[in-house]
């Protein structure tokens, strides 16, 4: 198992977000891959979010956790609880738990994938079909969506508590184990300040 963490371009959020996701790696005994600059596979120079579908061309392993720069751990805890090494994993978005998705084939927030290898060029090829003159938003996320739709794809589903939008409120549950910051985000130094927040009041769990 192979955690993998695109930070590629001026993030500055990631000497904040990155120490906490690595002491989870730790913890698990899991490798952590962080790709930091754009790749050649990249034909259609998209946002680097997109990259995440050529993770397996990166890490030669049997499943990778893709996991966003602004997903933060709030704890340490055991990844064994809650991935399915055999399906591909993800907790839902809460558009769609409030009953507002994008549309009818969206369901899961792409921001924690958990993939077997078995899906390697599936990935690449939502990038090679649908990335080129994409019309859809947030990068790669609807298009996998509709691809896991279309396809029937089997999912594991994960605990929202593993993957819960930042919504506006700063005060979270204690249940909540990774917080994600790309929700309700008004600019990149909001995000910053955010994490760095976080950094400060989580640090010592870690």
């Amino acid at each position: 198992m192979t955690l993998f963490v695109i930070d590629v371009g001026d993030t500055f959020y990631s000497k904040y977000s990155l120490p906490l996701i690595e002491k989870l790696c730790d913890y698990n005994n899991v490798n952590l891959f962080v790709l930091n600059k754009n790749i050649s596979q990249n034909i259609y120079g998209l946002h680097p979010s997109w990259l995440k579908l050529f993770c397996f061309d990166f890490v030669d392993d049997d499943f990778i956790i893709s996991w966003d720069l602004d997903l933060i751990p709030t704890k340490l805890y055991d990844f064994k609880q809650f991935f399915d090494l055999n399906n591909i994993n993800f907790s839902y978005d809460p558009t769609y738990i409030g009953k507002n998705p994008f549309n009818h084939k969206f369901k899961y927030n792409c921001g924690l994938m958990g993939i077997p290898k078995k899906y390697k060029e599936i990935l690449k090829l939502i990038y090679l079909e649908k990335g080129n003159g994409s019309d859809y938003p947030s990068y790669e996320q609807y298009h996998v969506n509709d691809y896991i739709f279309d396809n029937n794809i089997p999912v594991n589903l994960l605990d929202y508590n593993l993957n819960t939008l930042f919504d506006g409120n700063e005060n979270f549950d204690d249940k909540i184990y990774n917080i994600h910051y790309t929700w309700q985000i008004n600019s990149n130094q909001h995000r910053i300040d955010l994490i760095k927040k976080h950094f400060d009041k989580y640090g010592n769990n870690f």
